[in-house]
């Protein structure tokens, strides 16, 4: 019988706190110390957010070091759809979405909601500009909840 190469059976130090952590024959698995998905491409881009992680490594070792979660801030996320091109999130019990398309438009939206869609040509368009109810969406960010990589549901 083939073993299967996802089963998290190998023990090492979790990257950011130390910490033993199960992972499976690539060095993926997730830190149950810390919280931190073990991925060896961030060495290569130390400072980049990239999937499955929401924070950069350089930033979750320092966020660990203070004793804090590893929560993105709106640099971050928007880190993370630059990567990813798609992320979604949680503000006031609704959920929105965020969308790089080719040519690299943004689009952002609520789900299930046909008015309100925000198209922004540029990176610092939306940054500056994405807004939610009259509220520039990056002075609200502390509000927002389960920002994370948009799933299929």
């Amino acid at each position: 019988m083939k073993k299967n190469p996802y089963i998290e059976d190998v023990i090492k130090k979790c990257d950011v706190c130390r910490q033993g952590v199960n992972v499976d024959q690539y060095g993926n698995g997730e830190c149950h110390h810390c919280g931190w998905k073990q991925d060896k491409d961030v060495f290569d881009f130390p400072d980049r957010v990239m999937y499955p992680n929401l924070v950069s490594f350089n930033k979750a070792k320092s966020l660990f070091r203070q004793g804090k979660k590893f929560i993105p801030s709106f640099e971050d996320f928007v880190g993370g759809l630059f990567y990813y091109s798609e992320m979604q999130f949680d503000y006031k019990s609704k959920r929105f979405g965020v969308v790089l398309r080719k040519g690299y438009s943004i689009e952002f939206f609520e789900f299930d909601k046909e008015e309100g869609y925000q198209v922004y040509k540029t990176k610092d368009e939306f940054m500056t500009n994405a807004h939610i109810d009259d509220m520039l969406l990056r002075d609200i960010w502390d509000a927002v909840e389960n920002a994370n990589y948009m799933i299929c549901e």
